[in-house]
């Protein structure tokens, strides 16, 4: 009796993106737009800093977040999008807020 295995061609996606792409949109954009799909990955590490609110600086927020600051946290946990400015929310009830860089700076972040 012999048994043949079927391999499957997958790209190993980093599993947070999977909560707001599916393996195929994935797939698509790494092949068809390589430089997009390295902004969405890279701004996993480095796209938001969550720190406290700072006295005296003069912040527009774009809004307030119901979650914990606490818990380790990206734009996609967020639910934020990626534009190309910095984005302002506080974190509702605490004295902590999130930065969400801009999109077209997220790739000369190391």
């Amino acid at each position: 009796m012999s048994v043949s295995l079927i391999g499957f061609s997958q790209t190993n996606h980093d599993e947070r993106l999977l909560d707001r792409y599916t393996e195929v949109e994935l797939n698509e954009l790494q092949k068809n737009n390589p430089e997009e799909y390295e902004i969405i990955n890279h701004a996993l590490k480095v796209g938001i800093s969550i720190g406290d609110i700072q006295e005296g600086k003069d912040l527009k927020f774009d809004g307030t977040l119901d979650k914990d600051p606490n818990l380790p946290h990206t734009y996609i946990s967020l639910g934020l999008k990626l534009e190309n400015r910095y984005q302002y929310y506080k974190f509702k009830g605490t004295n902590k807020m999130v930065i969400v860089r801009p999109k077209d700076k997220i790739t000369l972040i190391k």
